[in-house]
């Protein structure tokens, strides 16, 4: 059996909610799906993502000098696939290569489940078959109140909801913790608030502030101070008894690494897209347990549900408010969080269906791109 074609499109569309954090606004998520086609006629779908800006770059960057890399080989093999890969766009850095070497490893991973007929999460470990989730929004609108943030959350636990995630970051520290105290006022002594800053903080704020935060019981902090600043991390751990998630920034299990030798993480948020695909998330899964730390990976739901469901040291799903495939309307099946539980799909491979039609209304253009991109960082 061998890898007979491989073709790739890249789509834009905006979150189906307004999304603005501490450091960004965003305009558009950028999908980038890959097909890579067996000589045995069966087809995986990959998938990887941006923010805002890149989809096309890595388009082209799959198209123009990956595909052809893998043209022939087993896709049974999908190590020496990813290494090869890899070693062969290493000199680019870490970012871009990653995320294309993502999208064609989850479609080899599709191809291996849809090969054997099992589910992606059997295939990864078949660690349990459903797990918890939280709902995550990213809504720091300048013009947003505490009033419609405590109407969305009574709306999540309405859908069974009782871990909710929330931007923070506002000028004035106050308003975040009356924020936070509200939110906390709703769920109740069985609910948990969980944070996120998006590095927002510089190292020295992080543990001033990260101070004040303390006595609020909250689940944890989400990236606090800028992704690479180990030390900074390590020096706010010691500092405060709220646990550090961070992740979603970081592009290699070295770097992951890094983190985990300085005790400077709790929660690993690796992200699949990020991180060059199931192949490498599956060795920072491990590695985090083998350091004792539990893992909740950022975004990309409904890969995110089998990954968790295949390692045993999983802690919980992320459920992004406007940005789940079925949200945006791009799933021929939806796959959804009921009251509070993620389950996976039981098709073979990790069960994205796309809807094509619904695809095609979003492919990009670039040149319509050129003429109208703004960007969102503040």
């Amino acid at each position: 059996m061998k890898i007979s074609n491989i073709q790739s499109n890249v789509y834009r569309l905006p979150p189906s909610v307004p999304w603005e954090d501490a450091t960004n606004k965003v305009d558009g998520l950028e999908f980038i799906v890959v097909e890579v086609q067996a000589d045995n006629g069966m087809t995986g779908i990959g998938l990887s993502y941006t923010v805002d800006i890149g989809g096309t770059a890595i388009r082209t960057l799959i198209d123009d000098y990956l595909a052809n890399l893998v043209l022939g080989m087993n896709p049974l093999d999908y190590e020496r696939i990813w290494n090869k890969l890899q070693r062969q766009s290493r000199r680019l850095g870490l970012g871009v290569n990653s995320m294309a070497i993502a999208a064609i490893d989850v479609a080899v991973w599709d191809l291996i489940g849809k090969i054997h007929g099992q589910p992606l999460y059997k295939l990864l470990g078949g660690a349990r078959d459903r797990i918890p989730a939280y709902i995550s929004e990213i809504d720091l609108r300048s013009g947003g109140t505490t009033e419609q943030l405590t109407d969305r959350v009574k709306d999540y636990i309405r859908q069974g909801y009782d871990t909710v995630k929330i931007k923070i970051g506002k000028p004035e520290l106050e308003e975040d913790i009356e924020r936070i105290s509200k939110v906390q006022e709703l769920l109740g002594p069985g609910g948990t608030v969980l944070v996120d800053l998006n590095q927002k903080w510089s190292a020295a704020e992080a543990i001033q502030k990260g101070a004040r935060l303390d006595r609020l019981n909250l689940g944890w902090i989400e990236e606090p101070t800028l992704m690479h600043d180990v030390q900074g991390h390590r020096q706010l751990k010691q500092a405060i008894r709220t646990p550090i998630a961070l992740g979603e920034s970081l592009y290699s299990r070295q770097q992951f690494l890094e983190y985990l030798r300085a005790d400077a993480v709790d929660i690993v948020q690796a992200d699949v897209a990020f991180v060059g695909g199931i192949t490498e998330w599956l060795k920072i899964a491990h590695l985090a347990n083998a350091f004792g730390k539990p893992v909740a990976p950022h975004f990309m739901m409904e890969l995110s549900l089998h990954l968790l469901c295949g390692v045993q040291n999983s802690f919980m799903l992320e459920n992004v408010v406007g940005g789940s495939l079925t949200e945006l309307g791009l799933l021929e099946t939806p796959i959804e969080v009921k009251n509070g539980m993620g389950v996976p799909s039981e098709l073979p491979g990790h069960g994205i269906v796309f809807d094509r039609e619904a695809l095609r209304k979003h492919l990009l253009d670039p040149a319509k791109l050129r003429d109208s991109f703004a960007g969102g960082s503040k």
